[in-house]
C-alpha cells in the first residue's frame, strides 16, 4: 500500500513536470480531472501520458484513450507494475511506458518524459 502511494506521487510529480515542460516549450496540455491523464496536443495528433496502478487496468484505459477521435494517439504509460506479455498478447499500441517501481531517479524519469515529448513533436 505504501509503496503504491509513493508510486502515485511520483507520478503526479511527474504531471506536473510534464505540465511545466509543455509550458516551457509552447505546446498545449491538459491534465484531466481526476489527475490520471495528461494530454498534450499538436495538429491533430495527441500525445496521452497516463498513470495505471494496476496491471488489470491496462487495456480498458487505452482503449478509452483510443475511442478519441483523433489523427494520431501516441501514448505512453506510468505504471508500477509492467507486464509485457499482457501489452503484446492485448495489442496494446504503446508509445512507450515509464517503469514506476524501478528504482530510477527522479531526474532520470523526467528525462525519459521529455525524450518521449521532444520525438512526438518532431
Amino acid at each position: 500500500m505504501l509503496k503504491s502511494i509513493r508510486q502515485l506521487i511520483m507520478s503526479l510529480r511527474i504531471f506536473l513536470a510534464i505540465k511545466q515542460y509543455c509550458k516551457q516549450k509552447k505546446i498545449y496540455c491538459k491534465i484531466n480531472s481526476l489527475f490520471n491523464t495528461i494530454k498534450i496536443s499538436r495538429n491533430f495528433s495527441s500525445l496521452y501520458f497516463t498513470i495505471v496502478l494496476k496491471k488489470s487496468n491496462y487495456k480498458t484505459k487505452v482503449n478509452h484513450i483510443r475511442r478519441k477521435k483523433e489523427k494520431t494517439i501516441q501514448v505512453v504509460l506510468l505504471t508500477s507494475e509492467v507486464d509485457y506479455h499482457y501489452i503484446f498478447k492485448n495489442h496494446l499500441e504503446l508509445f512507450g511506458i515509464i517503469n514506476l517501481s524501478a528504482n530510477y531517479s527522479y531526474t532520470y524519469l523526467l528525462e525519459m518524459v521529455k525524450d518521449y515529448i521532444d520525438t512526438f513533436l518532431q
